[in-house]
């Protein structure tokens, strides 16, 4: 799994402790070299060992104390002369070395520094679009409260081709998640067209399956290429809990539930830029969509395979259901929709054996027990 930290890409030496460390082996490294080279004969050459110090400075500090410890390096050297005129040429080209070394420690951490500041600016333009694209959810919807999480398949990165969304709408809480086929800019645009599209219909579709048809045309009219698509899932919940779902080649939603965890069942239609292949109606949901009652303390996670298909070392997948249900077991309810993500990423994350390969996107719903009620009323 991604860590998804936020890490800026700064050199990793950066606290005072690191720098310390760092400093500290510099001068070890240079009592080292005079203790031995006064207590073996003047023919070694030990002390040229001193050409190491601005190499091992550069880990953490910047060209001034480079250049010092080349300084403190060549100056040592030069107490270390010994008096036969003939090895002053050693002493000058160790110190020629050191210099030389000193000035390449500068350019690359300069360069470094360059590259760090421009990483920090890449990921603040990633995490602004990211918020214009993936809007946070609200804290509370309809009788939920929401949480929604993201974490994007390129080191660093902030945005992929994962989405979500929702809506409190006359006919219910409305809600997508969807993965885009393929990575980078184009399934960045794609996310955005069918978000776009969502925004609009979800306050205007009367059923998922029309809303789901509202979707793949306006999909159809942004895509240029005839083998991308985006599989969705939409689910929507009545103020009274009676909730539809319904998959376009999507995992289904889970549904956490006095310590057990099933499946939300869903009608089923092909995924978004591909629905015109087929003559099948998409006007309607029709008869394969059954309704389930959701009640106060249940809790529903959408995810993406970002989650799902998280491998360990031995190629097994991440055991979703197996480890929402442990997740139950050690934290009572109600549950915490914000909590519940963190967690279950942070247990991926453990699972895992690499950085995930793809997005990864989940959305929590949780509807909190009324005063008085037990988990699920």
């Amino acid at each position: 799994m991604a860590d998804g930290d936020g890490q800026d890409g700064a050199p990793a030496a950066t606290g005072r402790g690191p720098k310390t460390a760092v400093l500290g082996t510099a001068l070890l490294l240079c009592l080292l070299v005079v203790v031995l080279q006064v207590s073996t004969p003047p023919s070694s050459h030990i002390a040229s060992v001193l050409v190491a110090v601005p190499a091992v400075v550069s880990f953490g500090f910047g060209p001034p104390v480079i250049i010092g410890s080349a300084v403190v390096a060549a100056g040592t050297r030069w107490l270390l002369l010994p008096t036969e005129p003939h090895r002053i040429g050693s002493v000058i080209g160790t110190t020629v070395v050191i210099c030389v070394i000193a000035a390449l420690s500068c350019f690359v951490v300069r360069r470094g520094e360059r590259e760090s500041v421009r990483l920090r600016k890449v990921v603040s333009v990633a995490e602004t679009a990211q918020r214009a694209l993936l809007r946070p959810p609200p804290e509370t919807l309809g009788p939920f409260r929401t949480a929604a999480s993201y974490l994007a398949a390129a080191q660093y990165a902030r945005i992929g081709g994962d989405l979500y969304a929702v809506a409190d709408t006359e006919f219910g809480v409305r809600a997508l998640i969807g993965d885009v086929r393929g990575k980078g800019l184009d399934a960045v645009s794609t996310a955005s067209a069918v978000l776009g599209s969502f925004h609009e219909a979800a306050y205007e579709e009367e059923t998922l399956g029309r809303l789901a048809g509202r979707l793949d045309t306006g999909l159809n009219r942004f895509l240029r290429d005839d083998e991308a698509f985006v599989t969705a899932l939409l689910i929507q919940t009545a103020p009274d809990g009676h909730t539809k779902a319904y998959s376009c080649g999507h995992p289904p939603s889970l549904v956490l539930r006095d310590g057990t965890v099933h499946e939300l069942p869903a009608g089923t239609g092909l995924p978004l830029g591909l629905r015109t292949l087929t003559s099948a109606p998409t006007e309607a949901e029709g008869p394969r969509v059954a309704g389930t009652l959701l009640r106060p303390g249940d809790t529903v996670l959408l995810y993406t395979d970002g989650i799902a298909e998280t491998r360990n070392e031995t190629g097994a997948f991440y055991p979703l259901a197996d480890r929402l249900t442990a997740y139950q077991r050690a934290h009572p309810p109600p549950v915490d929709p914000q909590h519940l993500l963190t967690w279950l990423l942070d247990d991926a994350q453990a699972y895992s054996c690499a950085d995930t390969y793809d997005d990864a996107a989940l959305l929590a719903l949780a509807w909190p027990p009324g005063p008085g009620e037990g988990p699920s009323g």
